[in-house]
């Protein structure tokens, strides 16, 4: 990839390992991922919110070539969505690369980016707790599946931004040798220093200055002339002039390449006589004519700033977070590690991390840090592992451990992130707890709903077949004998064979209540809107001469069972043209409630209605508030209807007023 005209940025030595993630953890991160696309919009706008007041992302922000175009932008999220819910991480891994290596390109610190992922975690963990509150284990299930993404994006970007740093210093380096060394001419040189990012200072082996760039005037504050022929020494410190001729000696004896950042404070002097820190590389040259040095002098106080602000951002880490180099030995710790473990700071920087593990765990525990710095993956949080720490009072404790290798130029760093897991283990084993529980009643449940279907089946064959006899002889009767028989005779007859079939009526909608109960939900998007408009329709063939006004929403769609919500449908909407029968101008309307906090629909008619007062008897089995005569009916529907929505998830009441026609409301 190429940077500018100058610098040329190698990925060849840049590797990535595809995350091995358990079923556990991918299914967490697919939970995260679904809602992380629900609510990306309103997580952009705070991110981007929270950049515009960061003196780094402000300036990016308002460098419109450093911004990706939208295609890029889905792109981007493409790649990401694949990887997570179709294990295609490589290209994703590839553009984490990229995007490291243009941080490291625009000039964008590694501890901004970090900010910005602890914003990132801060604004998507409310949402989190709001979708899965409901059930700790799916909840940390999610939060682990986005803690696992963000570590393998931080790893994965921190190397790229790391090797490409080093690459840029490198070859900035070369540049300025290999000019000196092939080129002779002042105007090309020129040219290339003049293009350095960094302040670039050429000195002989006695200290003095012989060339400069335009960068070190702006940095130091001098003018060219007041640099050319003085002592290297105008630029450092007055309380470090005394000792640095000495170094300076030192290093004319053993010259060699110093990189950037190699463990040492250094600090410079400007022209005004204030001091600020600063990174320098040295380079020995030799050319036909002398041994010189060249110095890359760089302005590391945005850096120290946002080291400053890195470290508050790990102070402010809900989590204990210790930091470790190769050795094992631990550099930074936050509050949270004081108060988990019991130890002051001070007790424990600079010691071995075993200081933290159970001394029975100790030898295991450094073969398994040696081998861990072998290949350093990422090892997210919840992985199986049963890991304890050691307080301060010698009291142990379960943990979860996440690891997070960071390679500086200090070399190679380990973040560990250490959560007591104490209270969810007890938590766990309360959900084992009632999972068995469930388990026991689910088996009692499945007992009942076979004595249920037993039951049925006797209802369906042990009473209509006595049934369709009372009612057939009855008609047979009627048509055989019926002129010989008297008029009450003849009556009484009709009103046998009406009780019998409302007896058969009857046990119809009570089978059907039971299948509801039993029946397993098959759930997919379906249209209201159309359901409803095929229940009037039939109603409007059955009872032609009725003309009501009927208002149905259009499009209204839900994810339901299509057949129970036929049913839930075909209830309201027929009790509402059953009980606007003797009005002048009835009126049924089927929609749903605007700006209400979840989707609530609604059957309205303008019929007789009902007195509130007998509300709580709506949804009971055989409970009817109007006489049979008036109203025919078995009192079973509306209870089918609440059972259907209980199963979905949702609730249903109503609201009416008696001549004033009634509402129910109800949601999935």
């Amino acid at each position: 990839m190429e940077t500018d005209n100058q610098t040329r940025v190698s990925t060849q030595s840049l590797k990535s390992t595809l995350p091995e993630l358990s079923p556990e953890e991918k299914q967490g991160l697919q939970d995260y991922w679904k809602l992380y696309e629900m609510h990306r919009e309103e997580v952009t706008a705070k991110l981007l919110e929270m950049a515009s007041r960061h003196e780094e992302f402000r300036f990016i922000m308002q460098n419109a070539a450093s911004q990706p175009s939208a295609e890029e932008q889905t792109r981007n999220r493409e790649l990401q969505r694949n990887a997570i819910l179709y294990d295609d991480w490589e290209p994703y891994l590839k553009n984490m690369q990229r995007q490291g290596m243009q941080y490291a390109q625009a000039g964008l610190s590694f501890r901004a980016w970090f900010e910005i992922v602890g914003a990132f975690r801060k604004y998507m963990v409310p949402y989190l707790l709001e979708e899965y509150g409901g059930s700790p284990q799916h909840l940390l299930f999610a939060i682990h599946g986005m803690d696992a993404l963000l570590d393998i994006a931080l790893s994965i970007i921190g190397d790229a931004y790391l090797e490409t740093k080093q690459q840029i210093i490198r070859q900035q380096e070369r540049t300025v040798r290999d000019a000196l060394e092939q080129q002779q001419s002042e105007r090309r040189f020129r040219g290339l220093l003049e293009a350095a990012p960094d302040a670039m200072v050429i000195v002989d082996y006695d200290g003095t200055v012989i060339t400069v760039n335009a960068q070190t005037e702006i940095l130091f504050g001098y003018a060219r002339d007041q640099l050319l022929g003085k002592h290297v020494e105008i630029l450092i410190p007055d309380r470090y002039r005394d000792i640095h001729p000495f170094h300076r000696k030192q290093y004319g004896k053993n010259p060699h390449t110093r990189p950037m950042g190699a463990d040492l404070e250094l600090y410079a002097r400007r022209n005004d006589g204030t001091e600020f820190p600063v990174e320098i590389s040295l380079s020995p040259m030799e050319t036909e004519e002398d041994h010189l040095v060249i110095a890359a002098l760089r302005d590391i106080t945005q850096r120290k700033r946002a080291e400053a602000q890195f470290r508050n951002l790990l102070e402010s880490a809900p989590d204990a977070m210790v930091v470790l180099d190769r050795q094992g030995v631990i550099q930074l710790v936050n509050s949270q590690t004081e108060k988990l473990f019991g130890y002051d700071r001070v007790e424990i920087i600079g010691q071995p991390i075993e200081i933290l593990v159970p001394k029975r765990f100790r030898k295991k525990h450094l073969k398994h840090r040696e081998g861990y710095y072998v290949e350093h993956p990422v090892r997210p949080m919840g992985i199986g592992l049963d890991l304890f720490g050691l307080r301060k009072n010698d009291s142990e404790f379960p943990v979860e451990i996440s690891l997070s290798p960071l390679e500086t130029e200090r070399g190679l760093l380990v973040s560990a992130a250490i959560r007591d897991v104490t209270q969810r283990r007890r938590m766990e084993e309360d959900v084992q707890k009632l999972n068995e529980d469930l388990k026991q009643r689910a088996a009692q449940l499945e007992a009942a709903n076979k004595e249920l279907e037993t039951f049925s089946y006797s209802v369906s064959h042990d009473l209509r077949a006595p049934l369709r006899s009372i009612d057939g002889f009855s008609h047979v009767v009627l048509e055989d004998y019926g002129e010989q028989l008297p008029t009450d005779a003849r009556n009484y007859l009709e009103r046998v064979r009406a009780a019998a079939q409302r007896m058969a009526v009857l046990i119809d909608d009570l089978l059907n209540l039971s299948r509801v109960t039993r029946t397993a939900l098959q759930p997919r998007f379906i249209n209201l809107s159309k359901i409803a408009e095929e229940i009037i329709r039939e109603l409007e063939e059955r009872e032609p001469h009725r003309q009501p006004k009927v208002s149905i929403n259009p499009e209204l769609m839900v994810e339901a069972d299509p057949h129970l919500i036929h049913i839930v449908l075909e209830n309201l909407l027929s009790n509402a043209w059953k009980f606007t029968a003797r009005q002048e101008q009835a009126h049924i309307e089927f929609g749903q409630i605007d700006r209400a906090k979840e989707r609530t629909f609604f059957v309205r008619d303008n019929g007789v209605g009902f007195d509130m007062a007998y509300s709580d008897k709506l949804f009971g089995v055989f409970q009817r508030l109007h006489s049979v005569s008036d109203y025919p009916g078995t009192g079973v529907g509306l209870a089918t209807v609440q059972r259907i929505i209980s199963i979905h998830g949702g609730r249903i009441w109503a609201e009416s007023a008696e001549g004033k026609g009634a509402t129910f409301y109800f949601t999935l």
